[in-house]
């Protein structure tokens, strides 16, 4: 019994490592995949009704396993070039994330440079083709890491030498990702309030030119990674109720992942269109299913410019009797400008 309490944590660590690369192995992503998207088609960025976005991600996953995954993320997007919305013009954007894990603190830093070129197709729709080129950091510091040898029958003793002559481990690449991204708008704002009807379609590939993982003496290519997502708003004509379905597949290597759901938004105040001395606030509750990993409920509200997201992962894989349905609790912070009073652009500038 002894033996197996101090190899416990071991054990976990270890299941939850080939958990993660046999069934579910992908790149950095979150729950509430529609509040990153720079992360999930570089056609998207610039792609929204207003003339500033930022976001602010967290996400904290996998506390059962003592050692959890901390991945942080933010983006900024602007639309350039917009005075004529029925010419084409520019998205640009930047974002930035790290993914840490364990003792080791072992993960990914990444920081990426977006641009879109955006094409009006007609009043209602719009076409974009985007490229991200990013650089990122790979690393690990195994000076917290304990050995085999330093197992003294009774517990570790990191005193002890390990006889490992590398302690820590980083590597450098660069990363290329495009993506075409399709967005139909039938908004229509009056005096009183908006009314949303819009639906938008993306398709990208990211690890463009396999950058190579090197690991000590080991070596091999990133898989690319194919990323297909929708998501839609629909106010109800009337109601002071919207409805906001999404989904999203992912493709990488021999790895799929697929989350879908919807949430039910209620409106609670609408925005000055003459003025623009408030904005409109409301509420949204839904929920999304990760096939076979986790069922996320989630919750937005959204006050003048700012909006905030709270969601978490229940666990509900074979690695549930470890999790006991903890999966991660996941926070995102947005600032945006919307184009909501007829003269905020002359305010801003």
């Amino acid at each position: 019994m002894i033996i197996i309490k101090q190899y416990k944590n071991i054990i976990i660590s270890i299941g939850i490592l080939f958990y993660m690369l046999n069934v579910n192995a992908q790149d950095v992503h979150f729950s509430q995949f529609n509040e990153t998207p720079q992360l999930l088609n570089p056609g998207a960025t610039g792609v929204y009704n207003g003339y500033i976005r930022g976001i602010v991600n967290y996400k904290n996953q996998w506390m059962a396993m003592g050692n959890e995954f901390n991945t942080m993320a933010a983006s900024f997007d602007i639309p350039m070039f917009d005075y004529n919305e029925r010419k084409a013009h520019l998205g640009a954007g930047l974002n930035f994330f790290s993914d840490k894990a364990g003792d080791s603190k072992f993960g990914l830093t990444q920081v990426n440079l977006c641009l879109a070129g955006i094409i009006p197709v007609s009043k209602e729709s719009k076409f974009s083709m985007g490229l991200s080129i990013g650089g990122a950091q790979q690393k690990a510091d195994l000076n917290s890491a304990v050995w085999a040898n330093q197992y003294t029958g009774q517990g570790f003793d990191p005193t002890i030498n390990s006889g490992e002559t590398t302690t820590s481990t980083a590597f450098f690449y660069a990363d290329l990702g495009a993506g075409i991204y399709y967005e139909y708008n039938n908004s229509k704002s009056t005096l009183d309030r908006n009314e949303n009807k819009r639906f938008a379609f993306g398709v990208a590939y990211y690890h463009l030119n396999q950058p190579k993982q090197k690991y000590f003496s080991v070596e091999e290519k990133l898989y690319g990674k194919l990323v297909v997502n929708v998501n839609g708003h629909f106010d109800k004509t009337g109601s002071k109720i919207s409805i906001l379905p999404s989904a999203i597949y992912f493709m990488q290597g021999p790895n799929m992942e697929i989350t879908a759901g919807c949430a039910v938004r209620y409106r609670i105040k609408n925005g000055t269109k003459i003025t623009g001395f408030y904005s409109e606030s409301g509420i949204a509750l839904g929920v999304h299913y990760r096939l076979n990993d986790a069922i996320i409920p989630q919750l937005y509200y959204q006050v003048k410019d700012f909006s905030i997201g709270i969601s978490y992962d229940l666990n509900i894989s074979s690695y549930k009797q470890a999790s006991k349905l903890n999966g991660g609790i996941e926070v995102s912070l947005k600032y945006h400008i919307l184009k909501g009073a007829l003269f905020k652009r002359k305010n801003m500038l």
